[in-house]
This record gives C-alpha cells, structure tokens and sequence, in this order.
C-alpha cells in the first residue's frame, strides 16, 4: 500500500523537527582564568593593565624596565612578576626600599588574585587572575577612560597628568621636554560650509596624520575642540619646531574625503621647552607654548612659531 504524497511530507517535516530537538547543543566556551595582569593604582597611568607575559615583567624607574615608573624611591630594576608553573611571583631585584605585598615587606611571594603590591613608596598595583576576555574588558575600560572618543586620541585629563609626570622627570634628570600646541585653522569655516560631520571628519583624518608622523616615545591628545597638543620626551625647542613642520606639511598635503568632496585644512603651531620657561612647570610650559600658537595664529596661520631659550 503506497504512502499519501501529503504523508510524505508530514513524516519529512516531523523527521526535520525531531533532529532539531536532539541536536547537540554546542557547550559553552570554558573560561580559564589563567592570565596574571598588574593594574596600575597610582601614578598618571593609574587604571592602565599591565599583563605578565610569558618572559615576566619587571618594574622599576629604569628606561629598560617593562613597566617603568617616575618615582626616586623605586631601584632602575625594583621587581620582577612572571609565571612559575600555574602560580604569578613576585621577586625583589635588590631594591632598597622593598617590595610589599598586602602590606608586608617580601622578597619573594607567590601572588593571589586580588593581592595589594607596593614598590618603593609611589608605585602600587592591585594583581588580578583573569580569563582572555576578562583582561580584554579590563583593558577596554582604560582605554576608553583616558581616550578621546571622536579621534581616537589621549584626552585632555590623561595628557596633563602625563605632562605633569614628565616635568617632574625632566626636571630631576636634566633632561629635555618640549610641547607643541596645534591648531586647526579655521576650522568653524569647515563646519559652517559643510555641517558637524564634515568637521568631525577633519579631526578625526588630522588626528591620524599627526599621531603617525610622530616617534613611538611622543604622545599626542587632543587637548579640546580642534587643538591638540604634543608631549616630546628628550628633544629640544628647535627640534620641537622641526618635528612642528614635519607634521604641519603632512596635514597641509592631506585630503579629507567627505561626501564627494576633498576637503583640505592647515594647521598653526607653538613650541616651547623646559628650557625656555623660567621655572620648570606644567603651567609654564603650556603657557609659553600656547603663546607662541598665538603668534602663529596673528601673523598668518599655517606656520610654526617656537620659542626663545633666556639665552639665545
């Protein structure tokens, strides 16, 4: 006796619901905390994650350690963390002054999540165990705390604690600091001729152009509406205007494409050291730099102005 065509079809249908109810559903992804981070709870990065890597870290005021700190009371080499098997540990490199773990002085512990590690007297952590997307959610809430949301750029908050840091440094060591100060010329003409958008799009094309002409060791933030400023460790005023020209040439010769058409902007620029203040400062240096980008801006925009050591 044949089967009813519309049987068929039915069986065929209940075949298809029946294997969708006993499928496999796929078991959820294991999260294995297995990753040591030390978060940084002091200093102008506070909040930064720093991740122990498969060789450790080590830590110190040394330009050669992996997470360096500004802080006279830590040793150039204070201490190290790395992953001994499945435990993170602690070891002191010698440091004079110590290495405290909740509280108490160590020269070697095996770290728990949630620990307290001090170093020195400034430097401070709180060491966590973490899964992968833990860490990468620890590391998204820094960024987005100290980032420009537009441009992609330091914030304002995050570059005057850095300036603040690197003054302190520079005046200890006798070393060099510089900052320049840019600004979009003209840059309510773009909004006014082509909307918001428009200039949203200029921000954000010659906050990438001045970001890649810089060296890895110079930061950049956009220090409000269309100026942002450059903090450059371990050059002098001439070589900030110099480095100032690179990047006002490279904004001149770029395009912004911005619904079919190419929108072109300049910038102004004003740099000023240590060197040409009268007291090693945060405020001093920003103000000896922001009046030279006045002088830029009232003698034609477009141009590089720095400014002039006492003795020159």
């Amino acid at each position: 006796m044949s089967q009813h065509p519309n049987g068929r079809a039915a069986m065929a249908t209940l075949l298809d619901v029946t294997r969708n109810i006993v499928a496999p559903v796929p078991a959820p992804r294991m999260r294995v905390p297995d990753r040591g981070v030390m978060l940084q709870t002091s200093g102008a990065e506070a909040g930064r994650v720093h991740p122990v890597v498969p060789a450790g870290i080590t830590l110190g005021r040394g330009d050669g350690a992996t997470v360096r700190f500004d802080d006279a009371t830590l040793s150039r080499f204070h201490a190290k963390v790395s992953k001994q098997g499945a435990t993170f540990v602690l070891e002191d490199l010698g440091a004079l002054n110590g290495c405290f773990v909740n509280d108490q002085r160590v020269s070697r512990a095996v770290l728990a999540d949630g620990d307290r590690v001090r170093l020195g007297w400034g430097a401070s952590f709180r060491f966590h165990v973490l899964d992968e997307d833990e860490e990468r959610g620890l590391v998204r809430m820094y960024e987005s705390s100290v980032r420009d949301g537009l441009t992609g750029l330091f914030n304002r908050r995050h570059a005057e604690e850095q300036l603040a840091a690197e003054v302190s440094f520079a005046a200890r060591h006798g070393a060099e600091l510089s900052v320049v100060m840019l600004d979009i010329d003209h840059f309510k003409r773009v909004n006014d001729a082509y909307g918001h958008l428009a200039g949203d799009a200029v921000l954000r094309q010659v906050a990438t152009v001045v970001a890649r002409s810089l060296r890895v060791e110079d930061m950049v933030a956009r220090y409000g509406g269309e100026e942002l400023v450059v903090v450059a460790r371990g050059i002098s005023v001439v070589q900030a205007a110099m480095l100032a020209e690179r990047v006002r040439a490279m904004v001149e010769a770029a395009e912004v494409p911005f619904e079919g058409v190419a929108l072109r902007v300049t910038l102004s620029a004003g740099c000023a050291s240590l060197a040409c203040c009268p007291a090693p400062s945060v405020p001093a240096l920003l103000a000896a730099a922001d009046a030279c980008l006045y002088r830029a801006k009232e003698t034609g925009r477009n141009r590089v102005v720095a400014a002039q050591p006492p003795w020159s």
